[in-house]
């Protein structure tokens, strides 16, 4: 059993994976000290591949689908595995065994989802074989035309997947991923985005609790 507890918050672009991530790691600070520690992290990371994933998403670099899926496939393998070698921050699973908990602003879902929309969603799945599996996926639901309104209300450009109408496509492929990755043991719980970020937090804390509570007893 790994030392720490890998959580991850996925959801639609919009739907407030980033406000999330940041209140939890604030939250894991505070009041959930007793708990542990926490790092944040997310995806594309700010490393190599997630560089080249991040031009890409922002239409600096022109791939294909496979390419930039390989890419993302890439950067998450670099996320999990990155050398505890004492020059850089180490991936997720040397944190894990440390004893540090590990919160990541989205994972391989998001690559079933927003992958599968031109791939088949199992070879998605294949190249990302050796990614670990998180001990609690958190789902922020929402509907596309709130994502779209989030997204025009706070940003001035679309990155290649943030369209409307790809949006919509996207959800479609989330609710299959999600059926894909529970069939496999995941633990994927799914909270209403539709409302102000202070309950989907709480929503988010109600479902984690009892896993950390569980840990903390083992």
């Amino acid at each position: 059993m790994r030392a720490g507890v890998f959580i991850v918050i996925e959801g639609l672009d919009g739907s407030g994976t980033t406000t999330q991530t940041a209140m939890l790691k604030d939250w894991f600070e505070g009041e959930g000290a007793v708990y542990g520690k926490c790092v944040a992290t997310c995806e594309p990371t700010q490393g190599p591949a997630g560089s080249m994933a991040r031009l890409a998403l922002n239409h600096r670099l022109t791939l294909d689908s496979a390419a930039m899926a390989l890419l993302f496939a890439a950067d998450r393998a670099d996320h999990v595995y990155k050398e505890d070698d004492g020059r850089q921050e180490p991936g997720v699973f040397h944190l894990l065994g440390r004893g540090q908990h590990v919160l990541s602003d989205r994972y391989l879902l998001s690559s079933l989802a927003y992958q599968s929309l031109d791939l088949p969603m199992e070879w998605v799945l294949e190249i990302n074989a050796r990614a670990i599996v998180p001990d609690l996926t958190v789902y922020i639901d929402i509907d596309p035309q709130v994502s779209r309104r989030r997204m025009q209300a706070n940003r001035s450009h679309e990155d290649l997947f943030e369209g409307a109408d790809t949006q919509a496509r996207v959800r479609g492929q989330y609710e299959k991923a999600i059926a894909l990755l529970r069939g496999r043991g995941h633990d994927i719980r799914r909270v209403a985005g539709d409302r102000p970020a202070a309950e989907v937090f709480q929503a988010i804390i109600v479902e984690l609790l009892p896993l950390l509570r569980r840990r903390q007893e083992d």
